[in-house]
């Protein structure tokens, strides 16, 4: 683990594939309403506290966490006086710590040139980590995108155009997904369907 002081409110915290399994952290299912994924955020912070002289008690702290493609995670950690309204889950049972995390969403297109359309929109951005493609004979295509950004109304806000083309699918159907669509990608369903 590698730690960087940003400023004396902000660090920097770069966990390894290794700090990743100590830490028993599942970094493609972030949950944060886990009460297990709570206590391992508030070990990793601990650690940082008693061995980088990163003193959290008592201050609300806004984390941002980014998984990395090696297996390992950046987390940025910043002291913050006061949450701002609507802001994402409180985490901690004191309501200390908000994660903010890379988001999982879906998108189900009836027709394969609108899903054209939008991934070549899509390709030209810098926030998506991965993608997949799944196709399901009645309802169409489904496009899960792991996304970055600050959410409002469940909705990446920098994706929103993706509307134009497609229905939000609730998170609560991937299940469904997995278990009766056809996976027609693997990680990079915007790249592959782009060069189309």
């Amino acid at each position: 683990m590698d730690v960087l002081t940003i400023s004396n409110t902000k660090i920097k915290i770069m966990l390894t594939s290794d700090d990743v399994k100590n830490f028993g952290l599942n970094i493609d299912n972030v949950d944060y309403s886990d009460k297990a994924t709570r206590s391992k955020v508030w070990e990793i912070l601990d650690y940082v506290k008693a061995n980088h002289n990163f003193n959290h008690g008592g201050d609300k702290l806004l984390i941002q966490f980014y998984p990395s493609r090696d297996g390992g995670a950046e987390l940025f950690v910043t002291k913050i006086s006061k949450l701002p309204t609507g802001s994402e889950r409180a985490i901690s049972k004191t309501g200390n710590v908000t994660m903010l995390n890379s988001k999982k969403t879906i998108y189900n297109f009836k027709e394969f040139e609108d899903l054209i359309r939008a991934v070549k929109i899509l390709k030209s951005t810098k926030c998506i980590r991965e993608s997949e493609l799944f196709f399901d004979e009645a309802e169409g295509y489904y496009l899960e995108l792991t996304e970055r950004g600050s959410s409002r109304l469940g909705l990446i806000c920098e994706f929103a155009f993706l509307l134009e083309f497609a229905k939000n699918t609730p998170i609560e159907k991937y299940p469904y997904i997995l278990e009766h669509c056809k996976k027609l990608t693997n990680g990079k369903a915007v790249e592959q369907l782009a060069r189309l």
